[in-house]
């Protein structure tokens, strides 16, 4: 789902990096992110938001401020230039447009495409005007058959998903990176009988720590921390810092939940 054509040459109808440090951009680099990986969001929420959904194993690709929606009109403008020439034939019109652009767009190994806004938890509590134009762009994508949802969470250094998700973020770079790392191709190695031991895990419901599955099978904390990328265990990323002494349970062989996006938002962390 890429919506940027080498004629767009303006680029995105957002331009959250030309607003520069003013606004508090964060620039990264998401895998998933199509086309280039390269992206730009504009809280830090967003960020480690896009860090899980980055992870999430059952998202094919993402974008970031995939296009900008009028939910007066139902208009979808996918580049600058289209919204530089929506808003002047508004303009000779005499109207004026109701814009909304969403934070991320998901599509999903099964092709099914979700839209994404990410909010502040303690800021949940939308003026009406605002609660209008997502209720109404909800409706308006619905029709489409594209599926919308708001998630809220929060953003704290010290917050213990914030800190996996951004080693584990890293680690996944690592894994990626053009020049293979040992330590990756040492576990690729070992990957049979570490899923072998997973699934043993998984069978007799037993949990292990990290130290323990890093013994047992001849691996570094690193290598375990690539395992739950993987999703060869499942890490309770949402609830505690991952050390040496965190208790891993290994993942079923069609598990797709060691990592998923949505739990970023705190009213459906359990």
């Amino acid at each position: 789902m890429s919506y940027l054509t080498k004629k767009d040459q303006k680029g995105k109808t957002r331009q959250i990096g030309k607003r520069g440090f003013r606004k508090g951009s964060y620039f990264t680099h998401l895998l998933k992110s199509a086309p280039e990986g390269k992206s730009v969001v504009d809280s830090r929420h967003e960020l480690i938001a896009g860090y899980a959904m980055d992870l999430d194993p059952r998202i094919k690709t993402l974008q970031v401020q995939p296009f900008t929606l009028d939910v007066t009109t139902g208009e979808m403008l996918h580049t600058k230039d289209q919204l530089d020439r929506y808003r002047e034939k508004l303009k000779t019109r005499g109207r004026q447009a109701s814009l909304y652009t969403p934070d991320f767009a998901l599509t999903m190994q099964d092709q099914t495409v979700r839209i994404i806004e990410i909010k502040d938890a303690a800021w949940i509590d939308f003026s009406d005007s605002y609660a209008g134009k997502i209720e109404a762009a909800t409706e308006l994508l619905k029709v489409k058959g594209i599926h919308f949802e708001i998630l809220a969470g929060s953003y704290e250094d010290t917050l213990p998903c914030v800190q996996n998700l951004k080693l584990l973020h890293s680690i996944n770079h690592q894994m990626n990176a053009k020049e293979v790392p040992a330590s990756l191709l040492d576990l690729t190695e070992k990957l049979q009988a570490v899923r072998v031991f997973a699934a043993q895990m998984h069978e007799s419901a037993e949990m292990l720590s990290v130290s323990e599955i890093a013994d047992g099978n001849r691996l570094t904390v690193t290598q375990v921390c690539m395992a739950i990328v993987m999703g060869i265990f499942d890490a309770p990323i949402w609830r505690e810092v991952i050390n040496k002494k965190t208790l891993l349970s290994g993942a079923a062989d069609d598990s797709m939940n060691c990592i998923r996006y949505e739990h970023f938002d705190l009213r459906r962390r359990t």
